[in-house]
Order: C-alpha cells, then sequence, then structure tokens
C-alpha cells in the first residue's frame, strides 16, 4: 500500500465518523394548540392566551408540591394582570377541582382541564408541578420542575 493510503484511509475514517454523529438541534419550544376544557365546559384553545406573557402551570389535586404552591401562583395571577396565568390541571376532573380549590380556599383563574394528560409530552412534562414561562408570542423562555417558591416565582416574572 502506498504511504498515502496510510494516511488518507484513518482520516476518511475519521471524517466518516464525524458525520455520522448526531447533530445538537437548537429546538424552539412554543405553546402548542391545543383546545381544553374549562372549568364552566367552555372549550378554549390554549393558543389564545398569546399577546401577553404566559405562565403555566402544570398540576393535579393529588400533588402535594402542587397544593403547596397553589396559593403563591394564585396570588402571583392576581398580582400580575400583565401576565396569563393558566393553570393546566393533570388527570383530574372538573369535580375534583372544585373540591381542591373549596378545601384550599382558593379561586383558580384560567383552569384548564387535561383529564387524560394529552399534552404531558408536547410540554415535556415528566413530573408534577412544573411551570412554564412562554413569551407574548408563545415562546418557552423558562421551565421550572417541581415545587416553586416565592423567591424564584419573583425572579422569574421579572426575567419577563
Amino acid at each position: 500500500m502506498k504511504l498515502w493510503m496510510w494516511f488518507a484511509l484513518p482520516l476518511a475514517g475519521l471524517l466518516g465518523f464525524w458525520l455520522l454523529q448526531p447533530k445538537a438541534v437548537s429546538r424552539v419550544e412554543v405553546l402548542p394548540s391545543a383546545t381544553l376544557e374549562q372549568m364552566d365546559g367552555q372549550m378554549v384553545n390554549l393558543a389564545d392566551f398569546k399577546g401577553k406573557p404566559i405562565v403555566l402551570n402544570a398540576w393535579a389535586t393529588w400533588c402535594g408540591p402542587c397544593r403547596r404552591e397553589m396559593p403563591l401562583l394564585v396570588e402571583a395571577a392576581r398580582a400580575n394582570p400583565e401576565v396569563h396565568f393558566v393553570f393546566l390541571n393533570i388527570s383530574d376532573g372538573p369535580e375534583a377541582v372544585r373540591a381542591f380549590e373549596k378545601e384550599l380556599g382558593l379561586k383558580i383563574p384560567n383552569v384548564l382541564l387535561d383529564p387524560e394528560a394529552r399534552l404531558s409530552e408536547p410540554l415535556r412534562i415528566q413530573g408534577l408541578p412544573v411551570t412554564l414561562f412562554y413569551d407574548a408570542e408563545g415562546t418557552l423562555v423558562n421551565r421550572h420542575i417541581g415545587e416553586i417558591d416565592a423567591a424564584e416565582l419573583k425572579a422569574l416574572l421579572q426575567a419577563f
């Protein structure tokens, strides 16, 4: 074999290996367009909340951390009218949500029901609670996994 082939073959192998490697894809996550039921039985599309920044909290009535953070989030929704707070209930029905509200003495705004957890995959929800922060165009700008506290919420809202 010629001397140049001793260099060309390994170089070709390295080049081929590099070309076959998966490339990092810059994946922009956006608010999905999905029609969900509100507590009053009306249907609403999640995309209808665009136009203002959106805080989307995925929660369930049986989730302990969700129960603890809910009063903080409801108060933040009242204190920040320039932001849409949307509360996506995963796996419960309206009766369970009403009982939850009554038990905690809360009136949760913008509750959307997802009893079959259809949005878990598109929103990449693997556990509860998860709080997603979208800009006014519906582009995800931040994700908080787990129970959120007042300092974290304040910092994330200021980052909008």
